[in-house]
């Protein structure tokens, strides 16, 4: 078929593909976001599309003794359909001796990791034994989250914690109290970054 040019419409005609030569076409002839992810060579996904953090410098405690929110340590995010939300985050934390400390990270209301059910024992992210009340340790969490969102609605990531006796609160960033004037404060952050697919 011979090549035509229509000079109403200003279409060609009968271009065989291929038939531009090398160099015709190129990055700023493109329109922004003309290229969808599946036309993408294999191995071209995983970028990072966005990174938001938050940190919390103060010291919270709670005697709870199921799953509450670390006040002031949260993220939020929008972010696209397909993706994947890559969370890492150190929490600081300190507690009595005599009571476990459990650690969850959550995706809005939903918790994203926990051990298998085993009987009436309790199913978290991460326990701790409570520590001596003159130190503190730390939780590093670190998840990929399928989120499921679509595009357009904000999710919100947190850590939650609890104690297992009202009587021996956990505190995030200080040891126990009773030494909070002896013993040093740390900081704690969250991150989620999204991949693309």
């Amino acid at each position: 078929m011979a090549i035509t040019i229509d000079g109403g419409t200003n279409i060609i005609s009968g271009l065989a593909v291929g038939g531009l030569p090398d160099g015709v076409v190129d990055e700023d002839m493109l329109a922004s976001n003309a290229v969808s992810s599946g036309k993408l060579a294999s191995g071209a996904g995983g970028k990072i599309l966005q990174v938001v953090q938050d940190t919390l410098t103060a010291v919270f405690s709670t005697n709870a003794t199921s799953y509450t929110a670390i006040t002031g340590l949260s993220v939020t995010i929008t972010p696209t359909s397909g993706s994947k939300i890559l969370l890492m985050g150190f929490i600081g934390y300190g507690g009595k001796s005599a009571a476990n400390i459990f650690m969850g990270l959550f995706r809005d209301s939903t918790e994203l990791l926990v051990g298998d059910a085993g009987g009436a024992r309790p199913r978290s992210f991460a326990q701790f034994a409570g520590r001596n009340t003159n130190s503190q340790a730390g939780f590093s969490p670190m998840y990929l989250d399928t989120h499921g969102a679509d595009g357009s609605t904000a999710i919100t990531y947190t850590v939650k914690t609890y104690t297992e006796g009202s009587s021996y609160p956990v505190y995030v960033n200080q040891c126990e109290e009773d030494h909070a004037t002896a013993h040093g404060r740390t900081a704690s952050t969250l991150m989620a970054m999204e991949i693309g697919a």
